[in-house]
């Protein structure tokens, strides 16, 4: 299986400060790929250099195109999407007028449809104000407007942090949907979600993968556990 994105000899940071050396990873079409790590590893840190925020060493191809230090609304074109972990909403904007922003010239009705769709709430709260929502609602609203573009690779940014359990068991429905026609990294500390979702995970810690392979067993071995152990 191909890799949709591909990801060698990363090294990024902020200025003079390196925060992530020697990433390197491969997420195929219809897999999920979780990055997991204790709080400051630099798991965020990754998905802002993927993304074009922050210059690296190394390089990043997206299908058989490299992206490497691409400004981020090139990127974006080429079809990779990112769901931060905070709000990425408007208060006084409709769900409506969000959704009509991301599809820019795309075909408005039928993403809105998409959307709708995929988190059924948002279609009964399409004319209603973001600040009207709850926390589990906007974070809907952000992986819809990542996903009506229909990208390529989506970077999700711990889309379940501060959500309820019944929130949680739609966004990871959801997520599983996605990943049937895209790849997807995600940022996730819950291990269960991560094992419900994930066909590999990557541990980061210092800045650096410590432990990669297949989800359920690093898992079994308690890996997961011990890594993520507060």
């Amino acid at each position: 299986m191909s890799a949709e994105l591909a990801v060698a000899g990363l090294h990024t940071g902020y200025g003079s400060s390196i925060v992530l050396r020697d990433i390197s990873f491969e997420v195929p079409t219809g897999a999920v790929v979780c990055v997991m790590g204790r709080n400051g590893s630099g798991k965020t840190t990754l998905l802002r250099a993927l993304m074009g925020v922050l210059p690296i060493q190394g390089s990043v191809h997206l299908g058989d195109r490299d992206i490497t230090n691409w400004p981020g609304h090139r990127i974006h074109a080429a079809g990779m999407a990112w769901v931060p972990q905070e709000d990425a909403v408007f208060a006084s904007l409709t769900v409506r007028q969000h959704l009509e922003i991301a599809l820019g010239a795309a075909d408005v009705d039928e993403g809105i449809a998409a959307a709708a769709g995929l988190f059924p709430i948002l279609g009964e709260r399409l004319d209603q104000p973001a600040q009207t929502l709850s926390g589990g609602e906007r974070k809907m609203l952000g992986i819809a407007q990542a996903l009506v573009v229909r990208p390529r690779v989506v970077l999700m940014d711990e889309p379940t942090e501060g959500v309820g359990p019944l929130i949680v068991e739609q966004l990871v429905a959801a997520i599983a949907r996605i990943a049937a026609r895209t790849a997807v990294v995600l940022v996730e500390q819950n291990i269960d979600t991560a094992i419900a979702l994930g066909s590999q995970a990557h541990v980061i810690e210092h800045g650096s993968i410590v432990e990669s392979g297949d989800i359920g067993d690093l898992h079994d071995r308690g890996i997961l556990e011990q890594r993520l152990a507060l």
